[in-house]
Formats: C-alpha cells, sequence, structure tokens
C-alpha cells in the first residue's frame, strides 16, 4: 500500500458518532491511534525529504571546471553557468519535495481535524456525565 492510500485508510478511520458517552470514549482512542500512525507516516516523508535534500545538495556542479574558467576563461561566463546549475538544482529539488510536501500538509490537516473531533468529543462527555 503506498503512503496516499494509507493516509486515505487512516482518514476513513477518523469519524465520530454521538450514541452513549462510553462509545465516544472509545471513539476518542481510536481518533487518537490514527493520529499516532499519520505521524508517524510525516516522519518517514520528512526522512524522504531530507534524502531528496542531501541529494540535489551532493550534486553541485564540478567546482574544478569553473576554477578553470575564472582562470582561463571568461569569469562572467563562467558566473552564468554557476546560476544557471544553481537554478537548474533549486528546480530539480523544488520538483521531487513537491508531492512529498502535499502529502505533508494533508497529514497536518487529518491531525488537525482529529484534534477538533476530539474536542467536540469531549464536550458531549461532559456535557452527558451523570
Amino acid at each position: 500500500m503506498n503512503t496516499l492510500e494509507a493516509i486515505q485508510q487512516i482518514a476513513l478511520n477518523m469519524s465520530l458518532t454521538f450514541d452513549e458517552p462510553q462509545s465516544v470514549k472509545l471513539q476518542i482512542k481510536r481518533i487518537t491511534f490514527a493520529q499516532k500512525q499519520l505521524r508517524a507516516i510525516k516522519k518517514e516523508l520528512n526522512a524522504t525529504l531530507r534524502n531528496i535534500k542531501q541529494q540535489t545538495s551532493q550534486s553541485r556542479a564540478d567546482s574544478i571546471f569553473y576554477g578553470g574558467l575564472d582562470i582561463f576563461g571568461d569569469r562572467k561566463w563562467a558566473g552564468q553557468v554557476r546560476i544557471a546549475t544553481r537554478r537548474a538544482i533549486a528546480r530539480e529539488k523544488q520538483a521531487a519535495q513537491q508531492p512529498y510536501l502535499e502529502l505533508k500538509e494533508t497529514i497536518d490537516n487529518l491531525i488537525l481535524e482529529g484534534d477538533r473531533l476530539k474536542l467536540m468529543a469531549e464536550e458531549y462527555i461532559l456535557s452527558h456525565q451523570e
């Protein structure tokens, strides 16, 4: 199961029905467990993002080539090549990170939704205490 499917499956488990206070307490536990699963997936996504960042930072162009251009060639042209390379690496990094960033945003929204549901459940339990 891929990450998006796992997130969608967890999101399906985050629902709340107000029937009996004991049932609502169990639903709160289920929502809390779903939030823990989402946080674990988010940690995996953060690790993947760190790896992407490392790979793109290591893919810098050969500085010896630029040093040679600076010494033997045209410094202005060497600077333009460096800037173009940096921009290309930044675009590549952004393109590689974008799907993971969107998943992280989805996870954050689901965690917030879980918190909102738990607050509603707590209010229900407090109002139905004997």
